[in-house]
Parts: structure tokens; sequence; C-alpha cells
């Protein structure tokens, strides 16, 4: 992967683990009310798609599959 797209993923992935700490979600809004909080999500803009997972108790967000 180029530098970059490294970097775009890698600043994306940054927000979405500063979301998933409070237990936010960029489009459901709240983890906490979310029946399914540890579901395959995803995250979109007009460069890439990315599938995620984010593990509320453990705070983390483990990316699954980018498609640029």
């Amino acid at each position: 992967m180029p530098t970059a797209q490294q970097e775009l993923v890698s600043a994306v992935m940054d927000g979405l683990v500063d979301l998933a700490s409070p237990g936010i979600d960029p489009k459901d809004g709240s983890l906490y009310e979310d029946p399914n909080p540890m579901r395959l999500r995803t995250y979109e803009d007009e460069r890439l798609l990315l599938w995620y997972q984010t593990i509320p108790h453990r705070r983390r967000v483990y990316l699954k599959r980018i498609n640029l």
C-alpha cells in the first residue's frame, strides 16, 4: 500500500479508536445502547472503505479489511 494511503488509513483508525474509548460509534452513536456492540461495522468516505470491529470492554478497534 502506498505511503499516502497508509497515512489515510492510520488517521481514520486513530479517529475510530478515539471514538471507541468513550463508547461512541461514528454512525450509530452510543455503543452501550447497541444490542450487538461487537458486530462488524463499516466506515467509508470518497477514498476508502474500512470494515472494523469495536470491542468496548477492551476499548480497542480491530481493522478487518480495507478497500481503496
